[in-house]
């Protein structure tokens, strides 16, 4: 199986070659408060939801001409730096740092619920994400040797904390990243991978939803508290994005993409693959050959699946892919813009 997956891979490098010009990066208005905006919820074209720091939430119904200021009130000095979108009203928000709130609005951001709230010293939660509008599950970095794991059944409505003994065991200094809300990632009716770094560059994985876990190594660069996995992305049921490096410098970023096929009940990394000398905080996939990645030192865009890359300029931190095909970015300073990229046929992708 893992050997036919590699194969897979090579057939992509084959696929049609495009020039740069074909991926246009479109900035949009920037937001009215110069927010560091880390969490992107893309519902369309037309709408999409922004959040960041200084308790800042944002959305546009017209295609990022305008934005209107959805922030919660009493959540100032907080740093949302996740934000779900089931729609243009219903959305749900969760913070890093302390105290860890998720909020919840149903009207559009006119008014928002706090519906779990924790100040335990050492929580940090890293990001969120959801199988369905009903069933939901976010992460912390670990206060003693495993990561906290909490679970919605009923929209986020309450939250229960998974036992200790069933959540994944991290080594001493490790831990996620809260860099774009996708160093966790759900697929399916269950799976879900969670990607962290400092002494390793782990990515552990579950299919049962977060009951049981498999450590893999990513393979990316790992070492400091600044490297390791930043961002994860399912480009198939058996196929598993990871990107990220080293935030505080490309040239420090050995190894920044790795490709994870399931082969069974292992995943294991294909070396035909990476990128280096590129930090990278958000990846993601429009189909098996085309891959976006980008980080505050600029991004990468590839038509192979990896294979080969071309420079993105910009320095952004989080995308999000909608429903229809709209991809969107957003970074620094209330910075948010939208990716077009070449569609291809079916038989291409």
């Amino acid at each position: 199986m893992l050997r036919s997956l590699f194969y897979v891979f090579l057939i992509w490098a084959q696929g049609p070659i495009y020039t740069q010009a074909q991926v246009n990066l479109t900035p949009c208005t920037s937001t009215p408060i110069p927010s560091s905006l880390r969490g992107i919820a893309a519902v369309s074209k037309s709408i999409c939801w922004v959040s960041g720091s200084e308790g800042a939430v944002f959305k546009t119904l017209d295609g990022g001409q305008s934005w209107v200021d959805c922030s919660p009130l009493g959540y100032g000095e907080l740093q949302f730096r996740d934000i779900h979108a089931f729609g243009k009203d219903t959305v749900m928000i969760i913070s890093a740092g302390l105290p860890a709130v998720i909020c919840k609005t149903t009207n559009g951001g006119k008014s928002w619920r706090t519906v779990y709230k924790n100040q335990t010293e050492g929580v940090f939660f890293d990001a969120f994400d959801f199988w369905s509008p009903k069933r939901g599950i976010a992460f912390s970095d670990a206060s003693a040797h495993r990561l906290l794991i909490i679970k919605t059944t009923d929209g986020g409505e309450t939250w229960q904390e998974l036992d200790s003994i069933n959540s994944p065991k991290v080594h001493p200094k490790q831990g996620g990243f809260a860099a774009s809300g996708s160093c966790l990632q759900t697929y399916g009716d269950s799976t879900v991978a969670i990607g962290v770094g400092g002494t390793s560059a782990s990515v552990f994985i579950s299919h049962n939803a977060g009951n049981s876990w498999l450590e893999v190594d990513s393979k990316l660069h790992f070492g400091p508290a600044s490297a390791g996995v930043f961002s994860l992305y399912f480009a198939a049921s058996n196929v598993l994005l990871a990107v990220g490096g080293d935030y505080t410098d490309d040239y420090a970023s050995e190894r920044s993409f790795s490709i994870l096929a399931r082969n069974g009940e292992n995943w294991r990394v294909l070396n035909n693959v990476q990128a280096e000398h590129k930090y990278l905080s958000s990846v993601v996939a429009i189909n098996l050959k085309q891959i976006i990645a980008v980080g505050r030192f600029g991004g990468l865009f590839s038509q192979t699946g990896g294979n080969s890359w071309q420079p993105l300029n910009g320095a952004y931190y989080a995308l999000s892919l909608a429903a229809d095909g709209s991809l969107w970015t957003s970074g620094p300073k209330g910075t948010v813009a939208k990716i077009s990229y070449p569609v291809l046929s079916k038989i291409e992708e």
